[in-house]
């Protein structure tokens, strides 16, 4: 809104072209009307002019001062354009304690974070993909390279319920848009931070990163490393029923572990005369081979004897991606995506029984594993207003494992191997999507997508999948007005259980627990249905629905012939989840800025776990509040508080009580924003120990898992450079008799 102020001058008359026209001119007048009633400042001069002839002319005005007019209006939180939820990052984000792309995952509405795991409540598996594109990385290593991003690189947030074929993956994503800030040019600029976590142990990392906008591109690189150091611990009470005997086990189990970790990545953009435009980057990362990590037990078998255990384990791993993307524009894109890893590890496993002898293990593994993704986009807009969108994807991956297993200086035959797996997918996309008037848009897709894995062992080669499946996607929108809109999405997915997941391969965890595959595992089913409802660009109400035939679930089970806990992957054979959820901000003045979620679920997990089978039912719910407390009037120092509460809920044949947590951080901005200081505290209560329990069928145990959640942090961040000097020409003023 404008502040209408000037001179009113003698005789005028007003023209109307059309009825808004006249609306406008009604709210000056009446604007004028209030204003000269009010004890406003007003002058009158008479202005003297002359003709040249010696005739005075006076001009009479009457000047009225009119106050200024601030009208403040709340930015939209969040938005809905074809399709995708695209939240307003900056607003978001404002006065949160984050400090890199990762944490900004955390703070979305909706969106849940569990350690490196990112998922939106509701669906069954989300997907993190950059700047349009899937990655070849694996979420554990796309986690990291987020975490030594810059939270400032972040522009934009899309969150894709039912995602386009063209960004390459199926079911529910998050986009993140990764860029420099193109608004000025020639600019150099950077950020360096430092932080110290103190939970348990003490864990100190760094950040720099420097980055430059030219007229037509801009390159950035960034560089970081980490000392990690924590625990865990493990408490486990079993009553197994072996051979028509009771047995009464206690094991406690502790890890600490540590890793030193660098990261690097550089990125160059360019942008062609006729707008195609060229992207490259490249990241890195590469852990020590040390310091090492230990893991350690006692197991006591009640009556019968006491077994401790010790484990050493080290090994570096190393990581290059590199990523080519070019956007045409005559809505051509193309890219290209390739990833190397490799990891060794070397495991010391002792198990000490009480008659003084010892058991030793050594696990010795390596491997290799490289993965591409192709790409080739195309979309073309008919006359009558039709989008058609077509595309071809390829992803290719090949997997070296090696591993030698010794007890006692014997080889163990379980644990030795020697193989190769590969994978192959070929994919087609068409689809189309319009927008009928300003009310309604319509997109529908369909992906065919052929799939192939198989494993050479020691010569002998077998297939494990080979099959071609299709992937309808379907969302349509409609706009009750500018601020209110609703969004039906349904798609479905198909997600192939891991090579480690199916091999009959035993791993020992301690004298008591081990993990083993299962050759008979299924790919997983995905069936999602979401309805969602944008009410004043700020509130979000959602309803959905999830149907997995042969849902992947890993569980224990306590074998009846042998004192031995077996953790074990199965197909459920039914996994349905549906619910609601609702996210409603709110103000307090200036003061502070809330954000309530609310979530009910249903769930029905029925399965067969080796013997037991089990046909299970729960309704559970979610609530998260999280409030920004300003502390000062020019809100450069503010207080965030986050608690979080889960009432008990079921997975397969376990049941895992409530849990709970608050966090909190004090984020200071000192002038001109250039330096950040913040204090962040992780799990105050020290309340993260998810308790499952299971008694069921002569299955019983409970198990308590803590990590080290409870943490204080200290971030420095300080930004630098991004200001220009404008050299603005020199204003001849002499004309103006100056």
């Amino acid at each position: 809104m404008q502040a209408f102020f000037g001179t009113v001058q003698g005789p005028f008359y007003l023209s109307y072209k059309n009825h808004e026209k006249h609306k406008n001119m009604k709210r000056i007048y009446y604007l004028l009307l209030i204003a000269s009633l009010l004890p406003l400042p007003a002058r009158l001069s008479a202005q003297k002019q002359t003709n040249g002839k010696g005739t005075i002319l006076v001009n009479d005005s009457i000047t009225l001062e009119l106050p200024e007019i601030f009208v403040k209006a709340e930015r939209p939180l969040v938005k809905m354009t074809e399709g995708k939820l695209q939240y307003d990052i900056p607003n978001l984000m404002k006065s949160k304690p984050v400090d890199n792309a990762f944490d900004v995952l955390g703070e979305l509405p909706g969106v849940e974070k569990k350690g490196d795991n990112i998922s939106l409540l509701g669906t069954s598996g989300t997907t993190i993909i950059i700047n349009g594109r899937k990655s070849s990385m694996t979420p554990e290593q796309l986690a990291d390279m987020l975490k030594s991003t810059s939270s400032d690189k972040v522009k934009k947030v899309e969150v894709m319920y039912s995602t386009p074929p063209q960004y390459g993956v199926q079911g529910a994503s998050i986009n993140l848009v990764i860029e420099n800030d193109k608004s000025l040019k020639d600019i150099l600029k950077g950020e360096v931070s430092l932080t110290g976590e103190q939970g348990y142990y003490f864990s100190p990392s760094g950040r720099m990163n420097l980055s430059y906008t030219g007229k037509k591109y801009t390159t950035d690189f960034s560089y970081s490393a980490g000392y990690r150091h924590s625990r865990s611990t493990e408490d486990m009470h079993a009553e197994p029923t072996v051979n028509g005997q009771r047995y009464d086990i206690l094991q406690k189990n502790w890890s600490e572990n540590k890793s030193i970790a660098h990261n690097l990545r550089g990125a160059f953009e360019y942008d062609f005369d006729n707008k195609d435009k060229l992207s490259a980057s490249y990241t890195g990362r590469y852990v020590q081979d040390g310091p090492a990590s230990h893991r350690g037990g006692r197991t006591e078998f009640t009556g019968i004897e006491t077994v401790n255990t010790a484990s050493r384990t080290t090994g570096p791993t190393s990581l290059h991606s590199a990523r080519i993307d070019y956007n045409g524009h005559k809505n051509l894109n193309a890219g290209i995506d390739y990833t190397f890893y490799k990891d060794k590890s070397l495991q010391e496993l002792v198990n000490n029984f009480e008659d003084d002898t010892d058991q030793d293990r050594r696990n010795e593994s390596r491997q290799q594993t490289q993965r591409a993704n192709i790409y080739l986009n195309h979309f073309v807009v008919t006359a009558n207003k039709w989008k058609l969108s077509y595309g071809l994807e390829a992803s290719l991956s090949g997997t070296d494992n090696k591993a030698e297993a010794l007890l006692d200086n014997t080889e163990e035959r379980e644990g030795t191997f020697d193989l190769t797996q590969r994978e192959h997918s070929v994919g087609a996309f068409g689809g189309f999507s319009r927008s009928f008037g300003k009310k309604l848009t319509l997109d529908a897709s369909l992906t065919v997508r052929y799939y192939k894995a198989s494993i050479d062992s020691a010569g002998k080669k077998s297939t494990l999948w080979d099959r071609a499946d299709l992937f309808p996607a379907l969302s349509v929108v409609y706009r009750i007005d500018p601020a209110n809109m609703l969004q039906f999405s349904l798609s479905s997915n198909r997600k192939y259980p891991s090579y480690w997941a199916t091999t009959p391969n035993t791993y020992y965890m301690n004298v008591y627990s081990v993990i083993k595959g299962n050759p008979e595992l299924k790919p997983e089913l995905n069936y999602s249905m979401q309805l969602t409802y944008i009410l004043k660009n700020k509130y979000v109400l959602g309803a959905f629905a999830n149907f997995q035939p042969d849902k992947i679930q890993q569980m224990s089970y306590q074998s009846p012939d042998r004192l031995q806990s077996i953790f074990h992957t199965i197909n459920l054979d039914t996994h349905n989840m549906f619910g609601l959820m609702a996210v409603v901000p709110f103000r307090a003045g200036e003061v502070l800025s809330s954000r309530l979620t609310l979530m009910g679920f249903g769930i029905h997990d029925k399965g067969t776990l080796v013997d037991v089978r089990f046909d299970r039912k729960k309704l559970f719910g979610r609530a998260m509040l999280t409030n920004t407390i300003f502390l000062t009037r020019d809100k450069n120092l503010s207080l965030d508080l986050t608690g979080d509460y889960c009432t008990k809920v079921i997975q397969g044949l376990y049941d895992i009580d409530p849990l709970y947590s608050l966090d909190a951080a004090l984020v200071w901005t000192l002038p001109k924003q250039k330096l950040r200081l913040t204090i962040k505290g992780n799990d105050l209560l020290n309340s993260q120990k998810p308790l499952t329990h299971i008694d069921q069928q002569g299955q019983k145990s409970r198990m308590e898992l803590f990590q080290d959640n409870r943490s204080i942090l200290l971030t420095i961040r300080y930004s630098f450079g991004g200001y220009k000097e404008k050299k603005v020409k020199a204003v001849d003023t002499s004309r103006f008799g100056t």
